[in-house]
């Protein structure tokens, strides 16, 4: 199995496609010259997150949880695609509220309070991810999926937004399609089809923070899955976290290039694409959540937004798939924490 940190205590970077040991406990964190960081220091930078986006015709569904050192945020989004209509509950707690194992491979994370509830189960061993969630007597969620390594997820580790003194891996799939799910927002059923994307990451994040981020699941107008995650000013200094699944076969990209008003994402289409014509989408926000926040020690910037994606996408071997009005997210993310 592969191990994380290696044994002089180096990060093993790369894409992996098998199992992995997480061992953060075995990385030396130092400061900006090179001193070693004290058992605080590196229990407040050590963090991780997860979220899940599930997505119907006309809809979208989401849950996170955020463990950070020092503080823990658990979300609930619901969307209307038709109208624009979006609800969210935001909680923010205590690290020790929030059961978040760093374990990629096989997880329980689970938060209760304030009238909210959230678990998320996973295992690659058994091929399972599954989540319970309900926010606010207004949106619940509750589906489970097939997920293992014959999905094909990208997992991919890389220095902390450049920065070699830190690490992030990260799991990225899309598009899972459940087993079964049943998904409500204020009384009303919502029907699918549906797929999801998902991720999960956990490292020691880098303290300032700023990425570009786009994914999408569903399906072509032949009935075949197709998915994707794009994202760029984050991580992807030595390995893109891009790809995208067609029929459940994974296909990894060179960097994408994201054209948008960091100032307005929503004001009007984006453009995603690579250097070589391989992805070549734009993007139409219909709705989504942000926030701006200034705390001590901490500012957050960001817009999440839910729309569709229309535009192509080429295969290694010259094989192109139209998408038209595919379901997905895109966000715009800038952070100090």
């Amino acid at each position: 199995m592969f191990q994380l940190i290696q044994d002089d205590g180096r990060v093993g970077y790369g894409c992996l496609d098998g199992p992995v040991v997480f061992n953060p406990e075995a990385f030396v964190l130092r400061g900006f010259f090179g001193r070693p960081l004290g058992r605080l220091r590196r229990r407040l930078a050590l963090g991780g997150f997860t979220y899940l986006g599930l997505l119907g015709p006309d809809w979208l569904v989401a849950v996170a949880a955020v463990r950070l050192g020092y503080a823990a945020n658990v979300f609930g989004f619901f969307c209307d695609l038709r109208t624009g209509r979006s609800w969210e509950r935001s909680l923010k707690d205590l690290p020790s509220r929030l059961v978040f194992p760093l374990d990629p491979d096989a997880h329980a994370i689970h938060y209760a309070g304030r009238g909210c509830r959230l678990d998320l189960a996973k295992s690659h061993a058994r091929g399972r991810l599954e989540v319970e969630a309900a926010f606010g007597g207004r949106l619940a969620l509750d589906a489970r999926f097939p997920f293992g390594f014959e999905d094909q997820p990208l997992r991919v580790v890389n220095p902390s937004c450049g920065d070699p003194r830190r690490f992030t891996f990260t799991e990225k799939a899309a598009p899972l399609v459940p087993e079964t799910f049943r998904a409500v927002f204020d009384g009303r059923e919502l029907k699918g089809p549906a797929a999801a994307v998902v991720d999960w990451s956990a490292g020691y994040f880098n303290r300032h923070t700023n990425w570009y981020w786009g994914a999408l699941a569903g399906f072509l107008e032949d009935g075949t899955p197709v998915g994707a995650n794009f994202a760029a000013l984050v991580n992807e200094s030595y390995y893109p976290e891009d790809a995208f699944w067609i029929g459940g076969r994974r296909e990894r990209v060179a960097q994408v290039i994201f054209e948008v008003d960091p100032d307005r994402p929503e004001g009007g289409d984006w453009r995603v694409f690579t250097e070589d014509g391989r992805v070549d989408l734009r993007f139409r926000p219909l709705g989504g959540r942000g926030e701006r926040a200034w705390l001590p020690g901490m500012k957050v910037n960001f817009r999440q937004l839910a729309g569709l994606w229309r535009g192509r996408l080429r295969t290694r071997d010259g094989r192109e798939a139209r998408l038209e009005d595919v379901p997905g997210v895109a966000e715009v993310h800038l952070s100090v924490w």
